[in-house]
């Protein structure tokens, strides 16, 4: 393991944007999510997670997230309410972890576009496409839409086979 001084070094040698990504990253965000969150492309994502897996030696992510989180430990510092992604099997680390009985883990992305119209007014942005469509009717909207839709679609191909057999009957 790494001693104080290797883990400040090791941590010194991270950019800013970085250490934007690594933070985001240890609270288990997506790319993607982290891509919308910092407002980059979602390839500059990876090229950052890339380049501190290239510093450090680590072969995936999540050696690398885990590496991060050890050194902010090492170091006393914290950016999250959890001290490790994930524990190591057999390693014996979960013990000191105080998890509930019946932990609970809930997907941040199940929750309605209409609830990120935050992040659209922090960024001075405003929504487009189906994101628009979300923010404004929400998930009521989206199932009538879907089922307009599947009644025209219903109907053109209903319209479609009765001119075929009219046309069939001409012949």
């Amino acid at each position: 393991m790494f001693d104080e001084d290797e883990a400040r070094s090791l941590l010194d040698s991270l950019t800013a944007k970085q250490v934007e990504v690594l933070d985001l990253l240890a609270m288990h965000r997506t790319t993607k999510e982290i891509a919308r969150e910092l407002n980059i492309a979602p390839n500059t994502v990876d090229q950052r997670i890339s380049a501190v897996r290239d510093k450090w030696g680590t072969t995936n992510r999540k050696d690398t997230t885990r590496r991060y989180v050890q050194l902010l430990e090492l170091c006393d510092k914290t950016i999250c309410d959890f001290s490790r992604v994930d524990g190591e099997p057999g390693g014996g680390d979960d013990a000191d972890q105080d998890l509930p009985v019946d932990p609970v883990f809930v997907l941040s992305d199940a929750r309605p576009m209409a609830m990120h119209r935050e992040w659209y007014e922090d960024k001075g942005r405003r929504p487009a496409g189906l994101e628009a469509f979300d923010a404004k009717f929400g998930r009521a909207g989206r199932l009538v839409a879907i089922l307009v839709l599947a009644m025209i679609m219903a109907m053109t191909l209903a319209s479609s086979l009765a001119i075929a057999d009219a046309l069939g009957r001409l012949i």
